[in-house]
C-alpha cells in the first residue's frame, strides 16, 4: 500500500466547519461503490453532488476543502 500524502489544512478549517454547520451547510460522502464516494453539499436544502467520485482515502480531505471554500465565500475578510 502506498504512502498517504500529508494534507495541509487551512488554519481556519475548524472555524470553517463550525460556521457551515451553524449556517445549515452540510458536506458529506455518498457511496458510489464500496471504494468510491461522491461528495455532496447540502446548502440550506440545495443539494450539489460532485461530478467525480473520490477514493476512500480522498473524500474526507475534499470535505474539509469544501467547508473551507464555503467559509471564505461568506467570510472573505478572514483569509
Amino acid at each position: 500500500m502506498g504512502k498517504k500524502k500529508l494534507v495541509r489544512y487551512d488554519r481556519n478549517y475548524l472555524k470553517a466547519i463550525s460556521y457551515c454547520i451553524d449556517n445549515n451547510i452540510k458536506i458529506y460522502a455518498v457511496p458510489k461503490t464500496q471504494r468510491e464516494y461522491y461528495v455532496e453539499v447540502n446548502d440550506n436544502g440545495k443539494i450539489i453532488r460532485s461530478p467525480e467520485a473520490y477514493k476512500l482515502n480522498e473524500w474526507s480531505d475534499k470535505i474539509v476543502e469544501l467547508y473551507t471554500f464555503y467559509y471564505y465565500k461568506h467570510n472573505p475578510t478572514d483569509k
